[in-house]
C-alpha cells in the first residue's frame, strides 16, 4: 500500500530514475567521490591511499566503466588475473575488501539499488603464506639492541635513536606509525605502572590506548628524554623501517660470528638462523615482526591469553595466539612435563613437587591440597616450561631454580601455612613484569 502511495505520487519513479543516472556516471568519478568520503570519515592518508589504490589496480583488470560494470563475474575475473601474475591470497583479499568496501558504498549513498558484490567471499590466507614473520628471541633482541646503540648512523638517525625506536616497539608493541605520533606528553613515567598512551587518531583501533611499561624501560626513558623537544615527535622514525632493521641484523649477525676465534664455532654460527634477516624457513624479520616479539615473549613469559589480548590491543584473541604469537618446538615440549608419565614397569609416574621454602612441608604432602585448587595449579602448569636457560636469561637464581626442579616458582617469604592453602603462592604478575622481557629494556 505504501509503495502504491508512493509510486501514484511520483517518488519512487523519481528515486529510480536517479539510480539510474548515478549508474551512467563514470566510475572514476565514483570512485572519487568515494575518496572524498573516505577521508571525510577521519582515516589516514596512508589508509585511503591503500584502499583507493587497490580499487584502481582492481578495476584496471576488471575494466568497469560505469557502476552497473561493477558484477561478481567481473571482480572475480580480476581477482584471477592477479593470481595467476603472482599475488598471494592475502593480497587479493586486500583487493577483494576494497572493492567491497566500495560497493557497499554507493549501495548506501543510493548510487545502487543494491549492493552487487555482498555475496563475494575472501580466500583462506592460511593456505598460502608467502611471508611469513618470525619473532627474534630475547636473546637476539638483546644482543640488536648492544649493537646498534654504538653502532653508526642510519640516513642521518644516531644510533642511540634507533636503539630507542627498537626498544620502544619490543617493550609495547607499537607500529611504526604509533611511534612516529608520540610526543612528551604522551609518556606517564610517574604513574604505577608506568604507562606511554598512543592517541586515538594515530591507533589503529581509533581509541587512545594507554600501555604499561616495565619500570626500568621508564628508567631509561627519563634519561633519553630528558633532551627531548618539548613539542613534537620525541622518537626520530625514519621511513623504511623494514630496511633499516634487516641492515641493522646483518650488520649484528656479522660481528657476533667474528667474535668467536674458533674455526669451528664460526661455521656452526654461520648455519645458525640467529640475528638472520630470511632463517632457512623461508621466515623474515622486519619492523612488524618487533611487534610479533613484544607479543610472543609476553606469551612465554606466563600470560594468559586474556591478558596476552589486552596488551596486543586486539578484538580477537585468536589473531594474538594464531598470528602473532610464534612458539618454537622447546617451548611446546616444555608444556609436555605437566602430562602423567610411565616408568618403565608400565606404571605411572607422578612428579614429586620439592618443597617451596614457605614451611617444611614436602611437595606431594599437599598434592591433595593443589587437587582442591585445580584452577591455581592450571595456572601454574603454565609456567613449568620454561627451561633453565631462559630462567639464567631472564636473569633468574640457578641455585633457586634447582630447588624448584627447574621451575620457575616465585614463593610470598611470608606466606602463612595453612591446612587448605596450596604450598606456592605465585606473585609474578604478567602484565608488567614478564620475566623474558627485561632483556629488552
Amino acid at each position: 500500500m505504501a509503495d502504491t502511495a508512493l509510486r501514484r505520487e511520483g517518488v519512487i519513479d523519481v528515486r529510480i530514475e536517479a539510480t539510474a543516472k548515478q549508474g551512467r556516471r563514470a566510475f572514476a568519478d565514483h570512485a572519487a567521490d568515494w575518496k572524498a568520503h573516505l577521508t571525510a570519515k577521519g582515516n589516514t592518508a596512508k589508509h585511503v591511499l591503500h584502499m583507493t589504490g587497490a580499487l584502481e589496480r582492481l578495476n584496471a583488470k576488471a575494466k568497469a566503466e560505469t557502476l552497473a560494470d561493477l558484477t561478481p563475474a567481473r571482480v572475480q575475473a580480476a581477482v584471477g588475473e592477479l593470481r595467476d601474475e603472482g599475488a598471494s591470497l592475502r593480497t587479493c583479499n586486500h583487493y577483494l575488501t576494497a572493492v567491497k568496501g566500495f560497493s557497499r558504498w554507493a549501495h548506501r549513498d543510493g548510487r545502487l539499488s543494491a549492493d552487487p558484490l555482498a555475496g563475494l567471499s575472501g580466500f583462506n590466507v592460511a593456505t598460502d603464506r608467502k611471508r611469513q614473520r618470525r619473532p627474534l628471541t630475547a636473546d637476539e633482541a638483546a644482543y640488536l639492541l648492544a649493537q646498534v646503540e654504538c653502532g653508526p648512523t642510519w640516513r642521518g638517525v644516531p644510533g642511540v635513536d634507533v636503539a630507542m625506536v627498537y626498544r620502544l616497539a619490543l617493550g609495547t608493541g607499537f607500529r611504526a606509525a604509533e611511534l612516529r605520533s608520540l610526543t612528551r606528553a604522551s609518556f606517564d613515567l610517574a604513574s604505577d605502572p608506568p604507562a606511554v598512551t598512543v592517541q586515538a587518531a594515530y591507533s589503529k583501533r581509533r581509541r587512545d590506548d594507554r600501555q604499561p611499561i616495565r619500570a626500568d624501560l621508564a628508567d631509561r626513558l627519563r634519561a633519553y628524554l630528558a633532551d627531548r623537544d618539548v613539542d613534537g615527535p620525541v622518537l626520530n622514525v625514519p621511513e623504511r623501517t623494514g630496511e633499516m632493521l634487516r641492515a641493522d641484523l646483518r650488520r649484528a649477525r656479522a660481528r657476533w660470528i667474528r667474535e668467536t676465534a674458533d674455526g669451528a664455532e664460526r661455521r656452526t654460527r654461520r648455519l645458525s638462523g640467529f640475528l638472520a634477516p630470511v632463517d632457512a624457513e623461508g621466515r623474515v624479520v622486519d619492523f612488524h615482526a618487533l611487534r610479533a616479539t613484544y607479543i610472543t615473549l609476553l606469551v612465554k613469559g606466563g600470560a594468559t591469553v586474556r591478558v596476552a589480548q589486552e596488551l596486543a590491543r586486539h578484538s580477537d584473541p585468536k589473531l594474538t595466539m594464531n598470528t602473532y604469537t610464534k612458539l618454537g618446538i622447546h617451548d611446546l615440549t616444555g608444556a609436555l612435563d605437566g602430562l602423567l608419565g610411565e616408568n618403565a614397569e608400565g606404571g605411572p609416574v607422578i612428579e614429586t613437587v620439592a618443597a617451596t621454602g614457605t614451611d617444611d612441608a614436602r611437595g606431594d604432602d599437599a598434592r591433595s591440597n593443589r587437587r582442591s585448587n585445580r584452577g591455581a595449579d592450571d595456572r601454574d602448569r603454565v609456567r613449568q616450561g620454561a627451561t633453565k636457560s631462559a630462567l639464567r636469561m631472564a636473569g633468574g637464581d640457578d641455585e633457586n631454580a634447582g630447588k624448584t626442579g627447574g621451575k620457575c616458582v616465585s614463593v610470598r617469604p611470608d606466606a602463612a601455612a595453612s591446612g587448605n592453602a596450596p604450598r606456592r603462592t605465585r606473585t609474578f604478575n604478567p602484565l608488567i613484569k614478564s620475566q623474558l622481557l627485561c632483556q629488552l629494556s
